[in-house]
């Protein structure tokens, strides 16, 4: 038999000063270099009320900015500020050097107001634009805003506002507005989790829309039925905002389905045995003309419906139908959605647009599983309100970075091709990417730091697999140049 050979016996050496795990730190610093993002965050703090800062401590949007970097490096509460605070070879790599302890960070987190953080939020948004104008991005193009929330579950029956919600679990709703071409969000919000998201969706709307770059092109609203109703569809038409919102399966949503001529019906576009429709309509209160109603409808085959009276679908279901199909005298019935807009555009495309809102979920998700917005780590609203900013600094920062990483590789195929790639050749190439990958990729990676001959070198391990995706991006930050 052959002899396995012997796994070798590992002894402690010396420890490396020269070491960091958090080498993609580097690419937050280059673009807050080109941004200017600390020094903007600061501005937008202090234009609403001085943020009280000690001699040695760190100014409202350092700390911000600091507790985004510790986010993207895998923090997801303030006790994994340690591993950042402890990495002394890193320090000269980070937009923020200075990090602080997690007891001086949870001290100093409730001293942000509401107002200062939905100023830093608005101000992260105008860096956003800002970059885009040094990528070359085209300002007139259409604005898609989409419209959502979720609901963070917290524990503790000290946490300040939180309240429990139609589950039964005690939690925090964030309400986000992003723009959906560019991936960022651009307006936040914190309610209890009992608290309904209409009264606040007007105003977080607004704050969004004044975010935008000016000459923007046609501003469109796509929302769920959370945040229907005809005054926030009253205050949309006011802002000179299109919107595709999603309607409550009401009383007399049922009714106005049988109006529809069977001869109506057309295929949706890349959903299997869905058909959509189209009439009139004006909800009660709405002050302009008649909305067009679009009716989506799903087949849906009697053994796939659930017995849980708790299910989702079976809401969408007529409950005639749904009776029948419950006792099996029909073998497939149809679920309903229905979609209030005023938009042009055909029915069919219309309605595929408006189920692409879906990508909102996206943000959340890499808000909840990326950027630590699963939790809200501390006892006072301020400053959950504070660490729910941070987040969206974070995940901000990714969307950033994949869009210079994005545009970056696009020149570089139209050049190798000669300048002549189709919008469709030049869509395929290079995809955004979530804030997990990132961290795998490039934020969280080993690197040492070699100084000599007045340099400081950055040494990659060899078998890194986006080592030259790492250093394409740094360079190409360091050749971007502010707009004038």
């Amino acid at each position: 038999m052959k002899r396995s050979a012997s796994v070798p016996t590992v002894h402690r050496g010396a420890d490396d000063p020269s070491l960091t795990g958090h080498t993609g730190l580097l690419l937050v610093r280059d673009l807050n270099s080109n941004l200017h993002l600390v020094e903007r965050l600061d501005a937008a703090v202090e234009r609403v009320r001085q943020f009280k800062q000690r001699r040695r401590g760190l100014s409202g949007g350092e700390l911000l900015v600091c507790l985004g970097e510790s986010i993207l490096a895998g923090g997801s509460h303030l006790a994994h500020l340690d591993p950042l605070r402890e990495d002394e070879a890193g320090r000269v790599l980070r937009a923020v050097a200075r990090v602080p302890a997690p007891e001086t960070a949870s001290q100093l987190l409730p001293r942000f107001t509401q107002r200062q953080v939905e100023a830093v939020v608005a101000e992260l948004a105008q860096a956003g634009v800002e970059l885009d104008r040094m990528l070359g991005l085209a300002e007139k193009d259409p604005v898609t805003l989409d419209l959502d929330s979720t609901t963070t579950e917290v524990h503790g029956e000290l946490k300040e506002e939180a309240a429990y919600n139609y589950e039964g679990k005690l939690s925090f709703g964030s309400l986000l507005c992003t723009w959906a071409e560019r991936r960022r969000v651009l307006a936040a919000g914190l309610r209890s989790g009992s608290a309904s998201d209409k009264p606040i969706a007007p105003r977080l709307v607004l704050r969004a829309l004044r975010t935008l770059p000016k000459g923007h092109g046609e501003v469109r609203l796509r929302a769920d039925s959370g945040f229907y109703s005809a005054g926030f569809l009253n205050r949309c038409r006011g802002h000179h905002l299109r919107f595709c919102v999603v309607v409550p399966h009401y009383q007399v949503m049922w009714e106005l389905r049988r109006h529809l001529s069977p001869s109506g019906w057309r295929p949706c576009r890349e959903m299997a045995g869905a058909e959509v429709a189209e009439l009139r309509f004006t909800p009660t209160g709405w002050q302009h003309e008649p909305l067009r109603l679009l009716v989506r409808r799903l087949r849906v085959e009697a053994k796939e419906i659930s017995q849980s009276p708790r299910s989702r679908r079976r809401r969408t279901i007529p409950k005639g139908q749904l009776q029948l199909a419950l006792k099996g005298m029909v073998s497939h019935t149809y679920a309903y959605s229905f979609i209030a807009t005023d938009l042009p555009q055909e029915a069919v495309e219309l309605e595929f647009w408006q189920r692409r809102r879906a990508h909102i979920e996206e943000r959340i998700k890499d808000l909840k599983l990326g950027c630590g917005l699963i939790h809200l780590p501390l006892r006072r609203r301020r400053a959950n309100y504070a660490w729910q900013t941070a987040a969206v600094i974070a995940t901000n920062l990714t969307s950033m970075l994949s869009a210079v990483n994005v545009c970056r590789e696009r020149q570089e195929a139209k050049a190798a091709a000669g300048g002549v790639l189709s919008d469709e050749q030049l869509a395929a190439v290079g995809q955004p990417h979530n804030t997990q990958l990132l961290r795998r990729w490039l934020f969280s990676v080993p690197a040492r730091l070699v100084r000599g001959g007045r340099r400081l070198r950055l040494r990659l391990a060899s078998g890194m697999l986006h080592k030259e995706e790492f250093w394409a991006l740094h360079h190409y930050l360091l050749r971007l140049a502010p707009t004038g």
